[in-house]
This record gives C-alpha cells, structure tokens and sequence, in this order.
C-alpha cells in the first residue's frame, strides 16, 4: 500500500509540476513577455537587458510558486540586506537550481554559465537579451570585459563555482575564477545554499522525486577585508566561502535528514 501511495505521489507530482511548468512557460512567453517588456522599456526607462532580467524574474517567482503547490519550501534569510551589486556564489545540485532566485527579490541578476543552456531555442533569446555570460564560447577576456561592464551598471553576477552539478549533493572543489574578479573588483560575495533540489530532479534524470526544497541567503564576504592577504585574497575569499557554505549546508540537513541523495541514486546517473 505504501508503495503505491508512493507511486500515486509521484505520478501526481510529475504530472502536476510539468503541466504546471509548461502552461507558465507558455503564458510567459506568448501572453506576459511582450507587454511587461513595453511597461519596463517605455514607462519605467528600463533598458533592455533590465526589462527582460526582470522577465524572466517572474517566470522564477511563477516557478516557485508552483514548487511550493508540490513540495514543501523552506526559505531562509531572504530579508538579509545585501549590497548591490554582488556575487552570487550558489552550490549546485540540479538544473532547477537557477529558477531558486525567483525566491529571492533581487531580479537585476545576471548568470555566468557554460554554452549548452544557450543552445535550447526558447530560452536563448531571453538569455542573451539578458546579457547572460557565455563562460564556454566566449574568451576568457572578453567574458572578464562583459562581467565589469555589467557590474558598473549595478548588475549584480551569479557563478556557481563548483562549475557543474553535484551528483551526491556534496560541495565539490570551487574553481576560482569568481573569487578572482571579486577580489578584482572588489565586488562583495553573497553565498546562496541551496539544498534538496538534486533529489527533486537528479542529474541526469527527468522524473521529479518528492523532496523538501531549501533556500538560504548566507551573510555577505566583502574583499576588503581580505586586502591585507595580497594575492592570497582570492584563495581566502574561496576558502571563506566555501566553509560558510558547507556549515549552511550541514545544518538544512539536520532540518531535513531525508533530502540527501542516496548510495542508488548517485549509481543510477
């Protein structure tokens, strides 16, 4: 019998959560895009990169909320007040994990991310009309060029620093080229921990498990209280994050012992 609850559960959940997904998709694209594009563009002077991170900030908050119909949601630290603009620095365990900043109410955000999300024909010209960074098919340099550019206008920059997603929900090694430009530009670190959502959508996999969704807003770093360190900063500011980050991470499983991927799930991907 509870097994079959069980099956009914994620069948409902599957059926629910993608129809739900595809109907905001398409309204978004076909019905809202265009006129809140015209109220931002013409009323409210935004330019186009900020009309359409605002866009697709709504279709995250839409997403979350239809997240929170199917799952529990625990949110934690949203009213922390951060400087603008930052770096958010999220770990990464599903590809959901992006869509997670519609519950925050910060949208002038920008993701650094490799190419292959810029190849899925209905979110390309969002992305790029965002000014998305292409981390894979753009040099080096020029990303760099791109991301001060967008800092200067007060956009704040998401890099997920563990470069891809975690199959285990463990933090892997953090690269460092994020820790690099902060320090650069002494543009303050925000870590964001995230937890559950690599057992809602393993990697790998397209069916949704039911899973308890976790999101916390950790304190900011600011790289000047690294100055004194050189160039040593950058591996401090890493280290400093990371730690802060496996803590948080550490006690969202205390809360929810069962949102941990198991032995079965990291051998199936």
């Amino acid at each position: 019998m509870n097994r079959f609850l069980h099956g009914a559960k994620t069948l409902w959940l599957n059926a629910g959560f993608y129809g739900g997904l595809i109907l905001i998709t398409v309204v978004g694209i076909v019905f809202v895009s265009v006129p809140v594009y015209c109220w931002l563009r013409y009323t409210r002077g935004f330019d186009t990169g900020k009309a359409v991170r605002y866009i697709i900030w709504l279709y995250g908050r839409a997403w979350a909320t239809l997240l929170a119909f199917f799952v529990p949601v625990s949110l934690q630290g949203l009213d922390t007040p951060l400087p603008e603009p930052c770096i958010f620095i999220p770990n990464h365990q599903s590809f959901f994990d992006t869509y997670c900043f519609g519950f925050m109410r910060y949208f002038n955000v920008v993701f650094a991310v490799r190419a292959w999300p810029f190849r899925i024909p209905f979110y390309r010209p969002y992305m790029c009309m965002a000014e998305y960074l292409n981390t894979e098919d753009v040099s080096a340099q020029d990303v760099l060029s791109q991301a001060k550019a967008l800092l200067a206008k007060g956009v704040s920059i998401a890099i997920f620093p563990e470069g891809h997603r975690s199959v285990t929900g463990e933090l892997q090694r953090f690269r460092a080229g994020a820790f690099y430009f902060a320090n650069l530009t002494n543009t303050p670190v925000v870590p964001l921990c995230i937890n559950g959502t690599g057992v809602f959508l393993k990697k790998g996999s397209f069916l949704l498990t039911p899973s308890t969704i976790s999101f916390r807003v950790l304190e900011p770093i600011f790289p000047e209280q690294f100055a004194q360190y050189g160039d040593e900063a950058p591996r401090l500011i890493r280290r400093a994050a990371k730690a802060r980050l496996e803590q948080a991470l550490a006690e969202l499983r205390d809360e929810n012992p069962g949102v941990i991927p198991t032995k079965s799930d990291q051998e199936s991907v």
